[in-house]
């Protein structure tokens, strides 16, 4: 898979993170990742574990169920913004924020930044995929799979780089 077809994927997992996006696109992104059933079916409980509640059973934001501190983990992310020299729209999530990690995941790849890719990888998304996972199996939450599928698509991207 090239870098900009590992780009869009990331780009689509953010449309199914983000609560700016709308259910229209959300249900196109999730029809394009081929998750289970439909979101339609799952948007009630997809609302209650990810984005409603104080805090959510599974929050997006990726100092939350990391447990690490908010500040530092949002400095990590500006940097990297910084590095790869975005920069906000009008409306914009804490970068630590799931949907807005996975489209500067996107960029990363797109630049082909490898050390950045492995290590928002192995630093962020991986672990936010585990503790997540282990909450919602704990749950018996059907929305497992939705995590179980983000995860196994961050480790499936693997930046391509030139020889």
């Amino acid at each position: 898979m090239e870098n900009s077809e590992q780009a869009l994927l990331m780009i689509a997992w953010s449309r199914i993170w983000s609560p700016l996006v709308d259910e229209e696109a959300r249900d196109q992104a999730w029809q394009a990742l081929e998750l289970p059933d439909s979101y339609e079916q799952h948007s009630t409980e997809y609302w209650s574990v990810f984005h409603a509640g104080s805090p959510p059973t599974v929050p997006t934001l990726l100092h939350a169920v990391l447990s690490s501190d908010g500040t530092s983990t949002r400095e990590d992310w500006l940097r990297v913004i910084s590095h790869l020299g975005l920069a906000w729209n009008d409306v914009h999530l804490p970068p630590d924020q799931l949907g807005a990690a996975c489209e500067i995941y996107a960029c990363a790849l797109d630049r082909d930044e490898p050390i950045l890719v492995d290590t928002l990888a192995q630093r962020y998304l991986l672990p936010w995929c585990a503790a997540a996972q282990q909450t919602l199996a704990e749950k018996q939450s059907p929305l497992a799979a939705l995590v179980k599928a983000f995860g196994e698509d961050v480790q499936s991207v693997q930046p391509v780089t030139a020889a």
